[in-house]
């Protein structure tokens, strides 16, 4: 699953929720939902790891966001994960979002 595209494909979109949902899951069948800021949720095999190093290395700042367990927010946009779930904001600076993705580690 390349989530960059997908960042960049909800990046680059101008519609509705619904309508997003349906273009990122014609893309990768994992993409869970869409959020009304038009952010995304990506289901992966096993849990999900970020690290938490990394992540206040890019200026990244602790939040919470229910449901999720792990969330943290930046300049622009914000990051969260629970389980197995990934939830991506596409106002996250691209540059961040790859150096958080490089620390992504999927148990299982």
């Amino acid at each position: 699953m390349d989530l960059l595209k997908l960042y960049r494909m909800a990046r680059e979109f101008d519609g509705s929720p619904a309508e997003l949902q349906s273009l990122l899951r014609e893309e990768c069948e994992d993409v869970v939902s869409v959020g009304d800021d038009l952010s995304f949720v990506v289901r992966f095999p096993g849990e999900v790891r970020v690290s938490e190093d990394t992540l206040a290395e890019v200026g990244g700042r602790k939040r919470k966001l229910y449901p999720f367990r792990n969330a943290w927010s930046f300049e622009r946009g914000y990051i969260a994960w629970d389980g197995k779930f990934l939830r991506i904001s596409r106002e996250i600076d691209e540059s961040v979002l790859k150096k958080i993705l490089a620390s992504l580690n999927v148990d299982g």
